[in-house]
């Protein structure tokens, strides 16, 4: 999985609403190593003058940068060096030892209580949609985040034969809405645009937008602390019709 430079943009935002606001945490989990596939001075826009300078880099830039396909070369960023420059350590769940240290779990099947909301952030930015039972992958997503912390989703809605799924923005909306979630935030990016062409994805309504390959941005915010059940898309609820 990877981070780009919209990821990180908002994602610094809400790691600043975060120390902000004292929250208790101090701990965000990623789901797959978040390599950082921005340049140098992307993460300097985003980030601040001069963020760059200040991070550890990956010797194995080159190779990582090949391996998601990338052509071109640059010194990438370690994810955990950013973090922790933004006050926060990074944790990796994983189903294998990639890069080291992560917490080895197949999140097809629920995770120890033990992590149940123990962190402030829950990154998946490309993991959801590889997960075969992906309504308990949901689901320990929503419990891994305690309450007044966020959960950032990077999945696909137009990536055929990319994972297992491609998800609508109802999906999010019907889940963390069900669940004592707000959503903060739900985009549409086109990845097939240069720079990219991000806008507001309607949660509920239907639209239609073609492209070759389209990523859904979805930021959700814990409000409460309640068991984390399964939706009924509302337009069912109490109906008896069908379209």
């Amino acid at each position: 999985m990877s981070l780009g430079a919209f990821n990180l943009h908002v994602l610094g935002q809400r790691l600043a609403i975060l120390r902000k606001e004292g929250h208790p945490r101090k701990e965000i989990v990623s789901l797959g190593y978040p390599d950082i596939l921005a340049r140098p001075e992307a993460i300097d826009r985003v980030l601040g003058p001069g963020f760059f300078a200040t991070l550890d880099q990956r010797p194995d830039s080159a190779s990582i940068l090949r391996w998601h396909g990338i052509k071109d070369s640059y010194p990438m960023a370690e994810a955990a060096s950013l973090f922790a420059k933004l006050g926060f350590e990074l944790r990796v769940i994983d189903l294998h030892p990639v890069r080291g240290g992560e917490i080895v779990l197949d999140l097809n099947e629920p995770v120890p209580e033990a992590l149940h909301r123990r962190f402030a952030l829950v990154i998946d930015a490309g993991t959801l949609e590889h997960c075969f039972n992906i309504a308990q992958a949901a689901r320990n997503v929503a419990n891994l985040v305690d309450v007044g912390g966020f959960v950032m989703h990077g999945n696909p809605l137009n990536m055929f034969n990319h994972g297992f799924y491609n998800l609508n923005p109802t999906w999010y909306e019907h889940f963390y809405g069900s669940n004592g979630f707000a959503i903060d935030t739900a985009v549409v990016v086109s990845t097939g645009k240069d720079p990219p062409e991000i806008f507001d994805a309607p949660l509920t309504n239907r639209f239609h937008v073609v492209d070759r390959n389209l990523v859904q941005v979805v930021i959700a915010r814990r409000q409460e602390a309640r068991p984390i059940t399964w939706p009924v898309q509302r337009k069912y609820v109490g109906s008896t019709q069908t379209e």
